[in-house]
């Protein structure tokens, strides 16, 4: 039976270690403090991540200043920790259901969705931060919270709007147990059915025994989704006719038809070919003597032939009218390829592919599965086991967080070898920063 007196040695024991060596104390809380209590799973946590922290600085991932910055706010912690320990966490658990302790939930909702595309939502709990994120791709979409859970829990997601929003069905029971080091999940598949913004209402029961009965306690959250429609197809640019005419300075307008081909170009309109008639001059009158025959009447011209310089201006102009369409349409050919080799910066909307190949060895998910690089590095050589790699990019493109997720056989410098390799990676513009994963395999 522990006592208030021993307590308080141990305390004042275990801070003089966390100043000496913080794995010595915890060591040294772990022979004192029993397994089955709740504070246990608390201790676990933060061991986990003191062994977190030491594994990112053998990978070459973290600095010796980012870490030492996490052994303080670790020792922050666990100072508070010891503070607040009692005698009676120091007591075995009576028989019966395991009480509550403090755990690890994860949920995976997607922050947009589309109308009718289904997802994939997830929700997991663990005593355990180092296996909830087991055989799971993390993505932008993964939040982790701490929680306070017991041995049977429930889990439901509900569509909290007053007209409904989504249609959601699920294969799990709500109730489930939890197990040590393993994680319990719930699948839930949500297709949209509107556009809009719309809230998802995330539901944990802890179920606890109470003075000899099980009673349920709720813990809810809310996140707020927004739904969006397919975006439609743009129509086709055409060309259609402007309705203006050319005219030079001998023949008539050309109508559309006749550029068109509907007649012949350069035909003169009837109120052009039109002759006026020549007015009479009173030297041409002859006066008629009485008793002679009427004179015959005069002769009427035939009109002249049309000169050969009127048919070669005639020429002239047709030749005109042709070339300057023909410049016309070769500029707005050059207009619309240097449209095209402008990049992406210059004109929003339009996609360049990038001038580089992608890797074969690599296999992209996630979100960065939609962007392509347009700068890569030489790899090292291939692994000897599969490692992956959580990528982070800048919506720049830039690449600006490696952190290896497995990488179980394959030594500490072709780790940071690799992970330097993608750093100097970029990719594709977007709207925000973008996370995903790499695999990269052995032969």
């Amino acid at each position: 039976m522990t006592t208030e007196a021993q307590l308080s040695d141990w305390k004042r024991t275990w801070r003089t270690l966390i100043t000496e060596s913080m794995g010595r104390a915890f060591d040294s809380i772990e022979d004192r403090l029993p397994a089955e209590c709740p504070k246990a799973n608390e201790l676990l946590l933060l061991k986990a991540q003191l062994n977190e922290a030491n594994r990112a600085k053998v990978m070459g991932v973290k600095s010796s200043e980012d870490l030492q910055l996490d052994y303080n706010r670790i020792r922050l912690n666990l100072l508070e920790w010891i503070d607040g320990l009692e005698v009676a966490d120091f007591s075995p658990p009576s028989a019966g259901m395991k009480p509550k302790g403090q755990g690890v939930l994860l949920h995976k909702i997607p922050r947009q969705m589309e109308v009718g595309r289904e997802e994939i939502c997830v929700i997991r709990l663990a005593y355990d931060r180092a296996v909830i994120a087991d055989n799971l791709e993390l993505t932008d979409a993964v939040e982790v919270k701490e929680v306070k859970v017991s041995e049977v829990m429930e889990a439901e997601l509900i569509d909290a709007n007053s007209e409904p929003a989504f249609h959601i069905r699920t294969y799990h029971d709500e109730r489930q147990f939890l197990e040590d080091d393993t994680y319990t999940e719930w699948k839930f598949y949500v297709e949209p059915i509107r556009e809009g913004t719309f809230r998802l209402l995330l539901k944990l029961t802890v179920i606890e025994e109470v003075m000899g009965a099980r009673e349920h306690r709720n813990i809810t959250w809310e996140e707020q989704v927004q739904i969006v429609t397919e975006a439609g197809a743009t129509a086709p640019a055409t060309f259609t006719v402007s309705g203006i005419a050319l005219t030079t300075a001998d023949t008539a307008p050309l109508s559309p038809r006749t550029l068109t081909g509907g007649g012949k170009a350069g035909a003169p309109s009837p109120s052009r070919s039109a002759k006026k008639e020549p007015s009479k001059d009173w030297h041409d009158v002859v006066p008629q003597e009485p008793g002679q025959p009427p004179s015959p009447a005069p002769v009427t011209a035939l009109p002249k032939r049309r000169s050969l310089s009127r048919r070669l201006s005639i020429a002239a102009s047709l030749i005109l009218i042709v070339g300057f369409g023909g410049l016309y349409w070769m500029s707005s050919g050059s207009m619309n390829t240097t449209e095209q080799a402008t990049p992406n910066e210059e004109q929003p909307g339009r996609v360049v592919e990038p001038a580089v190949d992608e890797p074969a060895d690599l296999q992209w998910s996630g979100n960065l599965s939609d962007r392509r690089p347009r700068r890569t590095a030489p790899l090292p050589p291939r692994p000897q086991a599969t490692a992956i790699f959580e990528v982070c990019v800048a919506a720049s493109g830039e690449v600006v967080d490696v952190k290896p997720m497995k990488n179980r056989g394959n030594d500490g410098a072709w780790t940071a070898q690799m992970a330097k390799s993608l750093r100097q990676w970029t990719f594709e513009p977007a709207t925000g920063e973008t996370c995903g994963s790499v695999t990269y395999r052995p032969e």
